[in-house]
C-alpha cells in the first residue's frame, strides 16, 4: 500500500508581511532618493537660467545705454544746443540731435532719461513717457569724468586718478558737478570712499563732461533655495545691502562721450 506525505497548508510557499514590509521600505528610500535627484536637477537648471537671463539683462542694458550715452552732445549743426541735462548719481538726462538733424531739440527723441524705477525696471524716457527696457535692475549708478578747463585732456586728482565726479542735489535749475566720489585718491571707488562725496574745490559745468562710467546691478527674477546673497553692493556712490535669496550680477563699463569734445 503507497503512502502519501500530506504537507501542512501553512508551510506553503509566499512571502511573510515582515517581507513584504521591509520591500515596502526599501522601495520608498528609493522613490525619496530618485526624487531627491530630480529636485536637485531641476533647482540646478532653473538657476542657470535665471542666471543666464540676468546676465543677459545687464548685457542689454549695458549695450543700450553705452550706445545712447557715447552719443550725447551730438550736434551736427555745432549749435551747442546739446549736451547733458543732469548728471546725478542715480539717473542721467542728455540730449543729442538725431531728430532730424535740424539743431533742435524735437521730444520726443532727442531728449533721453534712463532711471530705475521702485519695480526694478531700467526705464528709458526719450519725452515720450517711460518705458521699460530691461527687467530685474536693481540700481543703476554713473559718475562723469571732465575737462574743466576744456584743453583736451580729462582732470585728474592729485594721485594722477581720473576724478569721478556727480552733481549731488539732484534738482534742476542747479546742474553742476560738484561732488567727487572716489575720495580716497586710490583710484577706484569702493565701501572705503564717503558715500556722500567730497566737495569738488571748483563746481564744473555739464558741457565739461568728457566720459561716464555706468554701474547696473542686476539681481534673478526669484530667490533660490539653500542660497544667500549679504553683501553690499557699491553702485557710484549708493551703498546697495543685499539680504535675500538671490543672485546678483554688478556691471561697470566706462563710456567716452566723443561728441562732448567737439
Amino acid at each position: 500500500m503507497e503512502l502519501r506525505e500530506n504537507k501542512p497548508r501553512d508551510q506553503c510557499w509566499g512571502y511573510s508581511l515582515v517581507e513584504l514590509l521591509v520591500a515596502m521600505a526599501i522601495t520608498l528610500v528609493v522613490m525619496a532618493g530618485v526624487y531627491k535627484v530630480y529636485v536637485t536637477q531641476q533647482d540646478s537648471y532653473l538657476i542657470q537660467e535665471q542666471v543666464a537671463e540676468m546676465q543677459q539683462n545687464g548685457r542689454t542694458a549695458k549695450y543700450i545705454m553705452t550706445r545712447e550715452i557715447r552719443m550725447a552732445g551730438y550736434d551736427p549743426l555745432r549749435t551747442g544746443n546739446f549736451g547733458f541735462v543732469s548728471a546725478h548719481n542715480d539717473s542721467i538726462r542728455f540730449t543729442l540731435d538725431i531728430t532730424g538733424e535740424d539743431g533742435t531739440v524735437t521730444s520726443p527723441g532727442d531728449d533721453i532719461t534712463y532711471s530705475v524705477s521702485a519695480a526694478n525696471q531700467l526705464e528709458r524716457d526719450d519725452g515720450s513717457g517711460k518705458q521699460a527696457v530691461v527687467e530685474n535692475v536693481e540700481a543703476i549708478g554713473f559718475a562723469y569724468a571732465f575737462d574743466a578747463d576744456d584743453n583736451g585732456t580729462i582732470d585728474t586728482s592729485g594721485g594722477g586718478n581720473i576724478i569721478w565726479a556727480i552733481d549731488s542735489d539732484n534738482s534742476d535749475g542747479n546742474d553742476q558737478l560738484d561732488k567727487y566720489l572716489d575720495t580716497d585718491d586710490d583710484g577706484i571707488i569702493t565701501a572705503s570712499d564717503n558715500p556722500n562725496g567730497d566737495d569738488l574745490a571748483t563746481p564744473v559745468a555739464l558741457d565739461r563732461i568728457r566720459a561716464v562710467r555706468i554701474w547696473i546691478l542686476t539681481r534673478t527674477g526669484n530667490e533660490q533655495r539653500e542660497y544667500s546673497d549679504t553683501s553690499t553692493y557699491i553702485v557710484a556712490n549708493q551703498r546697495v545691502p543685499a539680504n535675500d535669496r538671490n543672485r546678483r550680477r554688478l556691471v561697470i563699463t566706462t563710456v567716452k562721450c566723443r561728441n562732448m569734445a567737439l
